[in-house]
């Protein structure tokens, strides 16, 4: 159950950094996928250090969900240790089950792609205690109107599925890409003000 981090990739801005923001995949949405690779690059633009987690993840299924949780809390409290600055989280889809730890340092966050339809994994989203932003396609398996329609914070939701993708509409795909990465660096704007 506890697969080890495959790695850390860390990104330096020039001089003094704003914090850290650790950026946590998907199960088998990297890095270097589209949406947190422009995260990671928004990110350094204004400031921040970034670590990248490459990890290893449980197979679908092979966990409970409060056991993926409690996983990826463990990859999150790895990631952020050692670091005495500010921090905050972007975790994507399977990456967003680490909001209960996240929230417990009171991490902000921007959640893409989160699990909304899974009771347990929406359940911190909820009351989240710092600021955060969730992100989700209208037509992701896992969106659920009524659980976004009641989330503190900012939300967005832009056309696509779990990782944006719009069908037989390459331009609106890229449209979408645009509208998250557009909301992303308005938040992070935002808490430096």
């Amino acid at each position: 159950m506890n697969a080890p981090v495959s790695r850390y990739v860390d990104h330096a801005v020039e001089g003094t950094p704003v914090g850290r923001c650790v950026v946590l995949p998907g199960r088998q949405y990297t890095p270097d996928g589209p949406l947190l690779f422009f995260a990671t690059q928004a990110a350094l633009m204004r400031g921040w250090d970034v670590r990248q987690v490459w990890w290893e993840a449980p197979e679908r299924g092979s966990l409970p969900i409060v056991d993926e949780m409690d996983w990826v809390g463990d990859q999150l409290e790895e990631a952020l240790e050692g670091y005495t600055g500010r921090q905050l989280v972007v975790g994507k889809s399977l990456g967003t089950l680490a909001a209960t730890r996240a929230a417990a340092h009171r991490l902000d966050a921007a959640w893409l792609t989160p699990l909304l339809a899974e009771p347990e994994a929406a359940k911190p989203l909820l009351t989240y205690p710092a600021c955060q932003l969730v992100v989700i396609g209208s037509s992701d398996p896992y969106f659920s109107r009524e659980v976004l329609d009641v989330l503190p914070g900012t939300s967005l939701v832009v056309p696509g599925d779990h990782v944006l993708r719009v069908a037989n509409d390459a331009a609106a795909m890229v449209r979408s890409h645009e509208q998250f990465i557009r909301a992303f660096d308005a938040w992070l704007v935002s808490m430096q003000l």
